[in-house]
């Protein structure tokens, strides 16, 4: 868990129960090769479903954070439909969906915000400065200031796209201009 408090802040407040399932869930998507990931997968299911069905209980999760999960809108690409319904579709409903072992990157969201390097953070939070102020073609000058921030942070457009959209939504910037920021890094030349 990231130490900087300047990235703490997206983080979800959690109560002392729901901190306590936390500590017995491996949120890891790469997991050393002497782990078995089933075992993994096995330990995980009960305290990741009691930690979402405690959030849930008491809407702890920002509604924008939601909305990236449930609402098609906010998932730019070729396949129609939320995040949620892909896993629907391949018959996984439900409950079920949080304890399906790629749920983990949305739980880690829903939790913590997005996952780019403090630094990246850092730098998108002082060219944006007050997202109260962020309008009209501002998303296109922000795209363009997150694409040199993931120059020089080595970050992968793949990873780039998705986690500025998180980001800038984390932050209080519109839908509209975090999906401009999101299309112009999507379309951009970056590896």
């Amino acid at each position: 868990m990231p130490q900087n408090n300047r990235m703490n802040r997206y983080h979800i407040a959690l109560t002392p129960e729901e901190q306590e399932l936390l500590s017995k869930i491996d949120l890891r998507d790469d997991l050393p090769v002497a782990i078995d990931p089933h075992a993994v997968y096995q330990s995980n299911r009960a305290p990741i479903l009691a930690v979402m069905k405690s959030l849930i209980d008491r809407g702890a999760i920002p509604q924008h954070r939601v909305s990236f999960f449930t609402d098609p809108k906010y998932k730019p690409g070729r396949l129609k439909g939320s995040r949620q319904s892909l896993f629907e579709r391949n018959g996984t409903r439900g409950e079920e969906i949080f304890e399906h072992p790629h749920f983990k990157p949305y739980l880690r969201y829903f939790l913590h915000g997005c996952e780019l390097p403090t630094g990246a953070i850092s730098e998108f939070e002082r060219e944006v400065d007050n997202p109260e102020w962020v309008s009209g073609s501002d998303g296109i000058d922000l795209a363009k200031k997150a694409i040199a921030i993931c120059r020089r942070h080595r970050i992968p457009k793949h990873e780039a796209v998705e986690e500025f959209f998180k980001l800038a939504l984390d932050m209080g910037i519109s839908f509209s201009q975090a999906n401009t920021i999101q299309g112009i890094i999507s379309r951009s030349g970056l590896k």
